[in-house]
């Protein structure tokens, strides 16, 4: 079930903007993804982590407020933007400032 309670206000640094492989890949692939990627980022900074579980909301929280560790947010992409990725996902490394975008088929 997606969260639909706006959290407090979270402020954290998206830092350098690391694109995995796949996201470089589909960039030149897709005139679609770009504008996907700019709105998932808004998302995220903006403390909507998409579809995650309770868990890893919660997770993303204290992280947030403690300013160390991870935050993490998965989103769904359509078919037609970059077929055959399903899944978007996005990492805040805040003791390391980056955020990672990936797809979920990705390894890390």
């Amino acid at each position: 079930m997606r969260y639909t309670h706006r959290l407090p206000e979270l402020t954290f640094e998206l830092g350098t903007i690391v694109f995995s492989p796949g996201i470089r890949a589909g960039l030149l692939s897709s005139s679609g993804l770009q504008p996907y990627l700019d709105h998932v980022l808004e998302c995220h900074a903006a403390t909507d982590f998409g579809i995650v579980s309770r868990a890893m909301r919660f997770d993303n929280v204290i992280a947030a407020l403690m300013d160390t560790g991870q935050l993490t947010s998965r989103f769904f992409i359509t078919p037609t933007i970059c077929p055959p990725e399903t899944v978007v996902i996005v990492s805040t490394h805040l003791d390391e400032r980056t955020t990672t975008i990936r797809f979920a088929s990705e390894q890390l």
